[in-house]
């Protein structure tokens, strides 16, 4: 069971790699053709640095986020599975993720400003569905550890 663990939080970690370089390829490529002068104008720089400075939030508070899921998966592989401090890290994990919600949602915003077409809604339902399922697995274990606690009482 840990084998299998530790496999799938290498893959989330390769995966969250594949992501982040994805993510920042087009400041990369804005970027580029700044220093080249072809792409460079006041308005340019101006939603350039807005929008790379949320996209830096953003990738931070997933960041953390996925530091404080190998934190839970170590103590896991501890044998330290229904304590109260993977409670509180699911539900900081869990925070975090509605942080992300909100400002992934700011960031499909000031995308949908910068096109010409505003179509569809830019709130990120799927962070959110993610936080909520965090937060829900947080009292699942909360209500096991009360389990346990009771149990470890009446003996």
């Amino acid at each position: 069971m840990k084998r299998n663990l530790n496999s799938l939080c290498a893959l989330l970690i390769i995966l969250c790699v594949i992501a982040l370089f994805s993510n920042n390829m087009d400041a990369i490529q804005l970027c580029y053709e700044m220093g080249k002068g072809t792409a460079y104008t006041d308005a340019t720089q101006n939603s350039f640095f807005a929008k790379t400075t949320v996209q830096a939030v953003d990738m931070n508070i997933l960041l953390i986020a996925g530091i404080l899921f190998i934190v839970v998966i170590s103590n896991i592989n501890k044998g330290l599975v229904f304590v109260w401090k993977n409670i509180t890290l699911f539900r900081w994990i869990a925070y975090l993720l509605g942080g992300h919600a909100v400002v992934s949602t700011v960031i499909n915003y000031m995308s949908k400003q910068a096109s010409v077409t505003f179509e569809g809604n830019p709130f990120d339902y799927q962070a959110l569905i993610a936080a909520v399922f965090v937060l829900v697995i947080a009292e699942i274990f909360a209500i096991g550890l009360r389990m346990k606690e009771e149990q470890d009482l009446t003996v």
